[in-house]
């Protein structure tokens, strides 16, 4: 159909899926042109991808650098990582990908594997790394525009990034308490903060780190007035809330928490950290049940229960908003409860880290 505009074509191709782009981008030359930088855009490997199709794909990136990988924007991979044979060819292909790839804005990386010293993303705007202790020092300083920055699974002794710190980072989410408080020391503080959330990992309950963990708190009620959203999720989040409540610490600015809502028998367990809640974020207006990927786990409550024991919490009269796993939100409806929304809340970013 030559007569057709080619602005039509273009519309059309934004409803294809992957699968008949790669179709359309075979069948002619102009189809082609049109169709492949939507195919390669946005990249996403998944955990049920094979080793083979990770490799597929880096080795096109790799051979094709001149006119494919300027392309991509986005890159998620999230495999798994048990074919260790195939970890070093992985790591070459995808180090020597990422350095060509200068309109990346989006990267996410949930496997261990050592590819970013040395690399530079010019426009990377949002990083997530699930495994960081090999993260090289000066990365942060050769990406000065993120906004959005997690660093997952740590080990070891702490590591000092160098300066400059990205001085506009808007979102931060970190699982050494250590590291996060000496992190947070070094963005702009008082009316030059940028930072509005930051979302803390607590998957071990050792001592030495309640007080910096406590300490991250009072730092945001102290010198972070643009912060509005909080998380602290793993296995011993109660234990940071229980602390922070008893050191007398408040968050009084901040209207949105998110806390672990799985692996809670018994409603008692549950009513104890909706209690820590309302004593350190008296503002809170939005509470975010923060579930794994398969929901809440293990959970013998129904949202509905657990959307009354908000309601019965002394101090979270204020919350309007209860989010679930997956999006399901319930709100209030004046003096009669919550009663469940009839579409999904999904601005939560699921970013999953391995063991927390």
């Amino acid at each position: 159909m030559p007569s057709l505009p080619i602005e039509l074509y273009s519309e059309i191709a934004q409803y294809l899926d992957r699968s008949d782009l790669a179709a359309l981008s075979a069948s002619t030359k102009i189809f082609h042109a049109l169709a492949t930088p939507m195919l390669y855009r946005d990249i996403a490997i998944h955990r049920s991808s094979s080793v083979e199709q990770l490799t597929k794909l880096l080795q096109t990136l790799v051979d094709r650098a001149a006119d494919i990988t300027l392309l991509v924007q986005r890159l998620e991979l999230d495999w798994n990582t048990a074919d260790f044979s195939a970890r070093p060819s992985i790591a070459l292909m995808l180090h020597v990908g990422l350095l060509r790839m200068s309109a990346l804005t989006y990267l996410v990386i949930n496997a261990s594997l050592c590819t970013l010293d040395g690399v530079t993303m010019p426009a990377l705007r949002e990083f997530h790394l699930a495994y960081w202790t090999e993260l090289d020092r000066g990365f942060l300083a050769r990406h000065p525009h993120l906004k959005r920055l997690s660093l997952g699974g740590w080990h070891g002794g702490l590591r000092q990034f160098r300066d400059p710190m990205p001085q506009g980072l808007e979102y931060l989410r970190m699982s050494s308490a250590p590291f996060a408080l000496a992190f947070l020391k070094r963005l702009p503080h008082g009316k030059d903060a940028k930072l509005a959330r930051i979302d803390l990992g607590v998957s071990h309950g050792r001592e030495q780190l309640e007080g910096a963990r406590s300490e991250i708190l009072k730092l945001l009620h102290d010198s972070f007035p643009t912060v509005s959203q909080v998380s602290v999720f793993g296995k011993y989040a109660r234990n940071v809330l229980e602390h922070t409540r008893a050191t007398g610490t408040r968050g009084s600015h901040v209207t949105r928490v998110g806390v672990p809502g799985y692996g809670y028998a018994r409603d008692h367990d549950l009513r104890g950290i909706f209690v820590d809640v309302a004593r350190v974020f008296p503002s809170v207006r939005t509470l975010d049940l923060l579930g794994r990927e398969d929901g809440f786990h293990i959970q013998l409550l129904s949202n509905d229960e657990i959307a009354r024991i908000v309601q019965g919490i002394e101090g979270l009269d204020h919350v309007d908003l209860v989010i679930f796993p997956h999006g399901k939100a319930y709100s209030r409806s004046g003096n009669d409860g919550f009663e469940l929304l009839p579409t999904h809340v999904d601005d939560y970013p699921q970013i999953f880290w391995p063991n927390l």
